[in-house]
């Protein structure tokens, strides 16, 4: 069990990572002025748009820019907190992955129904937004089965010494 729970922990660490920079660099575009942002970063953003034929970034839909908003609010700072959190082995890690994975999964729910439902999404799309479900599945067992491992005493820590009472 030990090593599949390190496998689950390195994809939410990945994951968590890849959010952390792509939310505020590249998501957050679709809803921020294009004058935050240096040319290079919107040109990563058209070209991904083109590449991907991810209409959803060109069009930005009001749904999707209400989506963004929300990881820009929520997730972003959960996937800072999951990333530290799972590294530095930290008992409130499970809490983080548990909401972050709903909060993704949430959004997965409409962008795929999106997607799948109009027909003008490509194969190559479509990999490319899969792989954020499957991380969201990820997060929300390790939030769910994760147990905190009790803290070992530390050798500053005494317990407790009863003293007689003098009558």
């Amino acid at each position: 069990m030990g090593l599949v729970s390190g496998l689950v922990d390195a994809a939410v660490v990945l994951f968590s990572g890849v959010l952390a920079v792509a939310v505020p660099l590249i998501d957050a575009q679709v809803c921020l002025p294009g004058w935050l942002y240096p040319a290079p970063l919107v040109e990563l953003k058209r070209w991904y748009g083109d590449t991907y034929g991810d209409y959803l970034m060109a069009e930005k839909p009001h749904f999707f820019t209400g989506l963004v908003w929300v990881e820009i609010a929520f997730l972003w700072p959960l996937s800072l907190a999951n990333f530290y959190g799972i590294l530095a082995r930290r008992p409130w890690a499970a809490t983080t992955s548990l909401m972050a994975g709903v909060s993704i999964a949430t959004s997965m729910a409409a962008i795929m129904a999106e997607l799948l439902g109009s027909g003008r999404a490509s194969d190559q799309l479509l990999q490319m937004y899969v792989p954020f479900g499957v991380f969201a599945l990820l997060a929300i067992l390790r939030g769910i089965f994760s147990r905190a491992k009790p803290r070992r005493p530390t050798s500053t820590s005494h317990a407790p010494t009863a003293r007689k009472k003098r009558a």
